[in-house]
């Protein structure tokens, strides 16, 4: 069992750390443990890459994110894969134009259920348990609906960084 106790940087966010990624993948070197978004935040797990036993044994506070390095050898890369989950998507429409009551809604709305956000641009997206949310959420911002997409979609979710949450 191979002890990992940092993470060594992120191929998503270091160029020279992809460009490596790249090259040991063209080469069969590349391995990658799975883990759920909910583990991304625990500093102390075992876990199996293609083919090593690994014990995660990281500083507390450490969150994993989609593409962390962990191992990093002449022969062997390990790089974290968040596991692809259900989302819900909320696109705010540019029809709204100094309207303030929708994104106060929106995040009044979210903000009483706890849930872990991302943003980018006019689209919030959280995680979601159930289809049946997407119905709720539609109901729940119903006198806004008109100026809202609202959509299920499966991906690896990422909270905002700058934002503390711990999920109920």
């Amino acid at each position: 069992m191979i002890i990992v106790d940092s993470v060594i940087g992120n191929i998503n966010k270091d160029k020279k750390l992809k460009e490596k990624y790249d090259e040991m993948s063209s080469k069969n070197c590349c391995e990658r443990i799975k883990i759920s978004r909910l583990e991304s935040q625990r500093s102390r797990m075992r876990k199996r890459s293609e083919g090593m036993d690994l014990a995660l044994t990281l500083p507390q506070g450490t969150r994993l994110k989609h593409g962390d390095v962990i191992i990093l050898t002449e022969n062997k890369m390990v790089v974290v894969e968040i596991e692809a989950e259900n989302v819900l998507m909320i696109e705010i429409k540019e029809n709204i134009h100094e309207d303030i009551e929708v994104p106060i809604m929106v995040g009044h709305t979210i903000g009483n259920l706890h849930r872990p956000i991302r943003i980018e641009k006019r689209k919030i997206y959280f995680p979601i348990q159930a289809d049946t949310e997407v119905e709720m959420f539609k109901k729940l911002l119903e006198p806004v609906n008109e100026y809202l997409d609202i959509k299920k979609r499966m991906m690896v979710f990422e909270p905002e960084e700058r934002m503390e949450m711990y999920e109920h």
